[in-house]
Parts: structure tokens; C-alpha cells; sequence
């Protein structure tokens, strides 16, 4: 009796263990599909079905992430953090230089290098990935230079009294020799900080006996113009020893010694990077977001009646690791910040006191960006920006101007992406 008690028990866990099998089979099969599903619909189908959300949104977007931001180094290390120092890195067969002449500044140089340099008459810029430097005039071309100045001054003088009523302002002129300093690589020095990027998309040839580079072929090149070697020189504060930028200083040898711990520069790609780690942690996306919509408060909001800001599109995001679009206007949206404060001694300000910068604000400060001057020998009344100021200053740098060349610049007037046509609904955004 027992023994045909227990046979139907038997069987009936034998069932049991059978269905649990066969449901831990499905479900696993169904957490593939899903998981599958999600790659496809997320990082493959989009490809597909709109090029938009994995191509860049121009050739000028592309070349500031992949030639520019990792070949321009920032330091604070020179003037203890007050001043940045901007140097480019230059590479034969790669980096598009220009020489061109201006109405203050002339260039000089022997017969085989005359070639590059666009006159100030020209109407076609000239660029060349031969690495070439500018620097000032050496040996013969010291007393070139000196007929030639003498030569424009005078007739400036002339111009200046033959119309007494008109002004006419009168010019120093400079003189620079063009040279080859036959090295493959070298570190030039950045005048204008990096902020302005020299962009071409028309009227220029690039004089190269063949295509060096892929992005030599795009519809617009950046460049770098009339490039000078960047030196150093040690300076000595008390006890401690610095250094700064001197034309008849030393020459920075190789990476490594740029990068170093003496004169402490990093590429821009890296202190975007790190900028965009600092806004995660920090939690800047609980407070801002970082979307223009196609709603009008929104395009004018971050533009202007005249010049409406264009809706964010996806293919802005894709040189980041990480996306905020973000669902909460506690704060203003970031989307268009570096249009419309791109002043860094504003980001200073607002940064070491919200409320200061911006009345009515209930930002937190974030003095953590800042050092203490152990000397006390500091001008402004707050801190010296440290490294996490300037990562989170180049990552909010990258918000807005990077979706169209400067030429077509939507704040100009252009208005490339048609964001009028998208927010009246006559366009469908890509």
C-alpha cells in the first residue's frame, strides 16, 4: 500500500522538476531575445534607419574631436593657474598650416618657401602639412626686414598727410621669416587660447603634392595659421622654481616632457572627458538639462527672436560617453552654454559664488574647483581655478558650437539646420 502510495508521488516531482526546467529554459531564452532586441533597436537598427543618430552633424564637428581636441595641450601651471597657456602639437604630413600676411604683419622667406605664404593681396588661402614656423627675422633677412618696414612706414606717413580730414591710423609694422626646422613633430604656441578656430570651406588650396590625410578632403579643413615653436623659460618665485612661455626659451622636446609634471599640460579631449565625468558625479543632470527642444521658448530661449538656437539633434551627443538630456529645469539648459556664456572668468565667478554671478540662484558653490594661494599674492578675491575647473569649463565649451562650421554659425544668421522651417513643422528634424 505504501509502495502505491509513493509511485504517484514519484511521478509527480518527476513532473514538477521537468516544468521548472522547461520554465528556467524559456525564461532565459526570453532575457536573449530581449537583451538582444535591445542591442539591435539601440546600437545597430538606428545606423539603418537614420544615419543621423551615429554620423557627426558636419565635417567641422568631426575635425574638433578627432584633429583639434587631442592635439591642443592646456597648462596653469606657468602663472600658477591665473592664465592658461594653449600650445598646439604639430605633425608633418598631418596639421594644415597657413602663413598669411595681415596689414600689421609681413613674411619673409627664401625662394623654395615663397610659395606658401599668402600675400595680403590673395584671395586664395594657401595651406601646406609641411611643417613650417614662422619666428624673427635671422641673419639677412634682419636687414630685409628693416628696408622693408622703413619702405611701408614711409608710405603710411604719406598716406596720412595727403588726406589731413580722413583717419588714417598709423601702422608699426612686423616683419616674421618663414623656415624650416626640419623635425617631424613640434609644439607651436596658440596665441588666441584656442577659442577661435581657423575653418576654411572655401577660396583655399592646400598645395601638398598628394592627399596626406583623410580629412584634407573634406568640404572645409581646420588649420592652424602662422604657427610659432613654443619655449620655455625657467623662472625662479622664492624658493619655488616655474617656468613660462619665452620666445628665446628653451624648445619643448617631445610629448612626454610637455605633459610632464614640471610643465603639467593636458590635451583638451582629455580635460573633455574628465569635464564630462565631473558633471555625472556632481550630479549637474539632476538640475540642467542639456536639450534644445523644437518648442519656441526653447530655440529662443537659447537664441534669440532673430536667430533662434536649433533643436538639439542626436548627432550631437555621439562624441560623448556619456548623454544627459536630462528632465528637470531647476537650472537653465546647457544645451547652447558655450554660445551664450563662453566668457571662462564668468564660469570663474559662477562657480566660486552662484548667487553673485547670478541673482536669485540656488546653485551650491563649487569652491572645490578652486586651490588656496599658499602665498596669499593672488588679485582676485577667490580661489585659483584647478584642474576639475578647467575639465568641467572644456566640457561646457563643447555645448552648441560644434554642430556647424563657424561659417554657417546660426548666431550669424545662417541657418543651416532650418530651424525656423523645424518649429513651424515644415521640416521634420533629422
Amino acid at each position: 500500500m505504501n509502495k502505491e502510495q509513493n509511485e504517484p508521488h514519484e511521478q509527480g516531482n518527476g513532473f514538477s522538476i521537468h516544468s521548472l526546467q522547461f520554465s528556467a529554459l524559456l525564461t532565459v531564452i526570453g532575457v536573449i531575445v530581449l537583451f538582444s532586441t535591445a542591442v539591435i533597436t539601440i546600437l545597430i537598427a538606428p545606423s539603418y534607419i537614420d544615419s543621423s543618430w551615429t554620423s557627426h552633424s558636419s565635417p567641422y564637428q568631426a575635425q574638433m574631436y578627432e584633429i583639434e581636441d587631442p592635439n591642443i595641450y592646456i597648462s596653469s601651471a606657468s602663472s600658477h593657474g591665473l592664465d592658461l597657456q594653449y600650445v598646439r602639437h604639430l605633425k608633418q604630413d598631418f596639421t594644415l598650416l597657413a602663413f598669411k600676411e595681415s596689414e600689421e604683419m609681413r613674411l619673409l622667406a627664401p625662394p623654395e618657401l615663397e610659395k606658401y605664404i599668402t600675400k595680403l593681396d590673395g584671395k586664395t588661402l594657401k595651406l601646406t602639412s609641411r611643417l613650417l614656423l614662422i619666428r624673427e627675422p635671422q641673419d639677412h633677412f634682419k636687414e630685409i626686414a628693416n628696408q622693408r618696414r622703413a619702405e611701408l612706414q614711409k608710405q603710411n606717413t604719406a598716406l596720412i598727410k595727403a588726406e589731413p580730414g580722413k583717419v588714417v591710423e598709423k601702422i608699426n609694422y612686423q616683419f616674421m621669416e618663414l623656415y624650416d626646422p626640419k623635425k617631424n613633430e613640434l609644439f607651436a604656441l596658440d596665441p588666441l587660447g584656442a577659442i577661435i578656430q581657423n575653418w576654411v570651406d572655401e577660396n583655399y588650396l592646400i598645395l601638398d603634392d598628394s592627399v596626406k590625410q583623410k580629412y584634407h578632403s573634406d568640404k572645409g579643413v581646420i588649420y592652424a595659421i602662422n604657427p610659432r615653436e613654443y619655449r620655455v623659460k625657467q623662472v625662479r618665485f622664492g624658493d619655488i622654481v616655474r617656468w613660462r612661455y619665452d620666445p628665446e626659451g628653451m624648445p619643448v622636446k617631445s610629448l612626454e616632457d610637455l605633459q610632464g609634471p614640471g610643465l603639467d599640460f593636458h590635451s583638451r579631449k582629455e580635460l573633455i572627458y574628465y569635464g564630462e565625468h565631473i558633471y555625472a558625479i556632481e550630479g549637474c543632470w539632476y538640475c540642467h538639462t542639456d536639450q534644445t527642444r523644437t518648442l519656441i521658448q526653447d530655440v529662443v530661449l537659447n537664441g534669440s527672436d532673430s536667430f533662434p538656437a536649433p533643436p538639439s539633434s542626436p548627432n550631437e551627443y555621439i562624441y560623448q560617453k556619456i548623454t544627459f538630456p536630462g528632465t528637470r529645469r531647476i537650472g537653465p539648459d546647457l544645451s547652447r552654454v558655450a554660445v551664450k556664456r563662453p566668457s571662462r572668468d564668468w564660469h570663474k565667478s559662477h562657480f566660486w559664488s552662484p548667487k553673485t554671478a547670478s541673482a536669485g540662484s540656488i546653485m551650491p558653490s563649487f569652491r572645490h574647483f578652486f586651490d588656496n594661494d599658499p602665498r596669499g599674492t593672488g588679485k582676485s578675491a577667490m580661489g585659483i581655478p584647478n584642474h576639475e575647473f578647467e575639465a568641467i569649463f572644456q566640457y561646457m565649451m563643447t555645448k552648441g558650437t560644434r554642430i556647424t562650421p563657424p561659417t554657417q554659425a546660426w548666431w550669424l544668421g545662417n541657418d543651416p539646420v532650418q530651424t525656423k522651417e523645424i518649429i513651424e513643422g515644415k521640416v521634420k528634424i533629422r
